[in-house]
């Protein structure tokens, strides 16, 4: 269409020429000119109306053709938004209304949330913070718990339950102060925390869909092995966190009074074992020396028994000294009595006879 709208517009061109070449042989040359430019300005009126025309319909079929895209795009927005579809990469996503009911019933299960909250130091065991706004709506014995806002993969964790000990009239400093007692791991871990933080009113539930949903490698990422089988089930049991770290933190407080005692019974065998290598060595020197005595002793002993051997048979010689001395002794006795009792006889009879003449009338005194 274009090419023969300009083989026409060069036909009327070439005929104006013709026209004004005729017409200069009668007409002044000022009238030819002029002819000439009313009929070239004809022509370009003529070639820019076609030309309008056809950018017109050309336009028009494009407007129809984008209107129509349009409404088909409105009807899928329309069903999208309602029903959800195939994202850019073919993956199957709720509609908009259904992700805002999700995003409303996330908000309303997660309860009131601080976020950008920073951490300027820790000092007495309480942490002391900065909130974005004085209008934080927090209050003294407000039960708060406390995220690092940093990622998990760069070391944000569960920083643990707070209460808020002390706010500052008009401003936005906070103290807070542990729920629970913390380990000493735990405050120096604290102590280290450099912040933000994002601080709960509600501890979190659980949602399976979010780590179900998930691929491969995130949940490794932010999963401990042992757990990635059942945290890829939609259908697990749901957990209460809070309770969850309350139990754990009265499992903990057993296991570290288990691990206390152990210690402590652990520090008194080692020292009676000490106690004990130091009585075995002791007894291990007293026993070498006693060795030592024992093997004197047996010397002595041997000694002894030559010498106990000796004084008995020196014993048993003056036995048999003393009883031959005594049987001689005994015999010198009998000899002796046999010896008085002989005298005795003997003087009896001297005596008898020395009384016969006094008996019969010779004077005792007389000799005889």
């Amino acid at each position: 269409m274009a090419l023969v709208l300009e083989i026409v517009f060069g036909l009327m061109i070439l005929a104006s020429f013709y026209v004004a070449y005729r017409s200069a042989r009668t007409w002044q040359i000022y009238q030819v000119v002029l002819v000439v430019f009313v009929f070239l300005a004809a022509a370009v009126f003529f070639y820019m109306g076609a030309r309008t025309l056809a950018t017109h319909q050309a336009w028009g079929a494009l407007v129809k053709q984008r209107q129509t895209e349009l409404a088909n795009l409105e009807q899928q927005k329309q069903r999208i938004g309602d029903e959800g579809g195939p994202d850019a990469n073919g993956k199957n996503v709720k509609g908009i209304r259904q992700l805002r009911k999700d995003l409303e019933r996330l908000a309303t299960d997660r309860g009131g949330v601080l976020v950008d909250v920073a951490v300027v130091g820790v000092k007495d065991g309480l942490v002391q913070l900065t909130l974005k706004s004085p209008e934080h709506g927090l209050v003294a014995n407000s039960v708060l718990f406390a995220f690092d806002q940093i990622p998990f993969e760069e070391g944000g964790r569960y920083r643990g339950e707070f209460k808020v000990a002390a706010v500052a009239e008009g401003g936005p400093e906070v103290q807070l102060a542990p729920n629970l007692p913390l380990a000493e791991a735990e405050m120096q871990r604290l102590a280290a925390a450099k912040g933000p933080w994002t601080l709960y009113v509600t501890m979190p539930i659980d949602d399976p869909t979010v780590f179900a949903n998930l691929d491969e490698a995130t949940k490794a990422a932010l999963l401990p092995r042992e757990s990635l089988i059942a945290y890829a089930n939609a259908e697990r049991p749901l957990r209460d966190y809070e309770s969850f770290f309350q139990e754990n933190y009265v499992q903990r407080s057993l296991l570290t009074d288990a691990i206390s005692k152990t210690t402590s019974n652990i520090q008194r065998t080692e020292a009676a074992t000490k106690e004990a290598n130091n009585e075995i060595a002791y007894r291990q020197s007293e026993k070498a020396n006693l060795q030592a005595d024992l093997e004197k002793f047996r010397y002595e002993v041997k000694a002894i028994g030559a010498y106990q051997a000796t004084l008995e048979k020196s014993l048993q010689d003056l036995r048999e000294s003393l009883k031959a001395t005594y049987l001689s002794s005994k015999q010198q006795a009998a000899d002796l009595t046999a010896a008085q009792f002989q005298a005795a006889e003997e003087i009896n009879q001297r005596t008898a006879a020395a009384q016969g003449p006094a008996l019969s009338g010779i004077p005792a005194n007389q000799p005889q």
